[in-house]
């Protein structure tokens, strides 16, 4: 039995990390469905769907699945928020076991592991559906597969590239996930290639058997769009049963025009302290002193690292989006193993120290060892690498918190309670996809039609405008539109307020004759 002893004594680290994280996302979860991107993958799991680009196939995959598995803990929303908790919670525990690889010191590794648990940004994504959940957990887990095999490679290079390949498929995974995961490939090359210059040569069946493993995972994973597309899913975005819609999917072609220009340098170096500030306090100048402190003592790390934080935000800092905090992710994950290692660094000198202080003669007894003062060095550097970020936690609770956010549930069911019989309601998004999920996901209203700016898209429509004009003589026609919108359709219809629908998403009933639009 004694080997089974330092086995559970090296997993004490990430399972302490990962019971933390949990336990404080479930107080916090998000306890039913919400609006806007977030009622998308709420839904697209348990339906089987495509969802916006870029498709986010491992995550729909992996939603469908935890939708079954989590049947017990409440409804397909509850699941998805919680697969969100769990993922989060898992990259604690991986951080705690990498940390925990690269300097053996366990405290560490749990203090690192809730130190990523209580970032407000990484919390935050914890309690509600989103697939950048998953791709925070694959990037974790490819970099301890990459570590993993630069010590195989090492000790024993002909079995540990099974590592790499390893590696190679969660890449896959993660291109299927999220397309930011192409902004790791340069690290990823220059860290394998310091590590192994001639791997290309020498282990040319271990390169080829991850390229192989990266291609056939990352078209096996995106294969499930056109597929489950052509059976007609109920949520099938862009309908990419084409090659060329395939294509708009996969490489979001929606969103080409969404980049403005990069700040300047000193700008976008201030607005990046001010993010890591925001989320790690007085941690933040730690986390950039460790990049160095990294690039010094694991310089291989060190490249890989720098490479995935400086690609990462140059993307984000050019990148427009209603919730660009989730592109900060990778650097946050970064900047705490960044942090940690640093803070263990000056651990490891001051343990240092002490023990050359107990072995020196002309201590006259001063010095004996006592092993109490290492470990109480060890928890304080620990507290140290903690208690800046959750300092800056109740600041932001009520930000994180979403246990009480209950208004996309009020809305759904008011909404649906007023509309007449077969109505069709004209929407956005924000709010198309909270009536997607009580249509598709609770099976209510079948006698509705929810058109979607996406909708009117797909199916050549025409505009808003044009749909009112189709289905007004037969059918009631409800609008929720944003408020720069609605001039133009006050001059053409009567629009009338439907009482009873909470503020946040007022719907509007098209009555009257109107105007007839040629």
């Amino acid at each position: 039995m004694r080997p089974t002893r330092p086995v559970v004594a090296a997993a004490l680290p990430a399972v302490g990390s990962m019971v933390v994280a949990l336990v404080l996302q479930s107080r916090t979860l998000l306890p039913d469905v919400a609006f806007w991107d977030t009622a998308e993958f709420q839904a697209i799991g348990a339906v089987l769907g495509i969802a916006h680009p870029t498709g986010y196939p491992t995550y729909t995959l992996l939603a469908w699945l935890a939708s079954v598995l989590l049947q017990p803990f409440g409804s397909e929303a509850v699941r998805a928020n919680l697969l969100s908790a769990l993922l989060v919670a898992g990259s604690c525990a991986v951080v705690a076991v990498a940390i925990e690889r690269l300097t053996g010191r366990r405290l560490m590794a749990l203090g690192a592991g809730i130190c990523l648990a209580v970032v407000p940004t990484v919390w935050r994504i914890g309690v509600r559906a989103d697939a950048h959940a998953l791709h925070l957990f694959l990037v974790a887990l490819l970099a301890v597969l990459l570590l993993v095999w630069a010590d195989r490679s090492r000790s024993a290079p002909d079995s540990g590239g099974r590592w790499l390949v390893a590696a190679a498929v969660v890449a896959g995974l993660a291109l299927g996930n999220h397309a930011l995961t192409l902004l790791l490939a340069p690290g990823v090359a220059a860290f394998v290639l310091l590590v192994d210059p001639w791997l290309p040569v020498r282990r040319w069946r271990t390169a080829v058997g991850c390229v192989i493993a990266l291609v056939v995972t990352t078209v096996g994973v995106y294969a499930y769009l056109p597929i489950r597309s052509a059976m007609d899913p109920p949520l099938d975005y862009a309908d990419p049963e084409t090659l060329t819609a395939l294509r708009y999917v996969v490489f979001g072609e929606q969103f080409r025009g969404t980049f403005s220009p990069l700040p300047s340098l000193a700008d976008g170096v201030a607005l990046v302290g001010r993010i890591l500030t925001t989320d790690m306090g007085l941690l933040a100048p730690v986390a950039l002193a460790g990049a160095v402190v990294t690039a010094l003592r694991w310089p291989r790390l060190g490249v890989l690292t720098i490479a995935w934080f400086v690609l990462t935000v140059i993307f984000a800092l050019g990148y427009v989006n209603a919730r660009i905090d989730r592109y900060y992710l990778v650097p946050l994950l970064i900047a705490v193993l960044w942090a940690a290692l640093a803070v263990t660094t000056v651990l490891d000198h001051g343990l240092r120290a002490l023990r050359q202080g107990q072995a020196d003669p002309r201590s006259h007894g001063v010095g004996r060892r006592r092993p109490g003062s290492a470990v109480a060095m060890t928890i304080i550097a620990a507290v140290i690498l903690v208690a800046p970020v959750a300092a800056v936690v109740p600041g932001q609770f009520d930000d994180i918190d979403a246990s009480r956010e209950t208004e996309a549930r009020r809305w759904l069911d008011a909404t649906f309670l007023a509309l007449e019989e077969d109505a069709v309601i004209v929407s956005w998004w924000s709010f198309s996809t909270t009536m997607w999920y009580g249509r598709f996901v609770e099976r209510r209203r079948p006698d509705i039609t929810i058109i979607d700016d996406r909708t009117i898209l797909d199916e050549g429509l025409g505009n808003v405008v044009s749909v009112i004009e189709r289905f007004r003589p037969e059918r009631p026609v409800y609008v929720i539109r944003l408020d720069r919108d609605l001039p133009e359709l006050e001059a053409l219809f009567d629009l009338q307020r439907v009482p009873g629908i909470p503020s946040i998403g007022v719907i509007y009933r098209v009555a009257g004759t109107g105007a007839v639009v040629r």
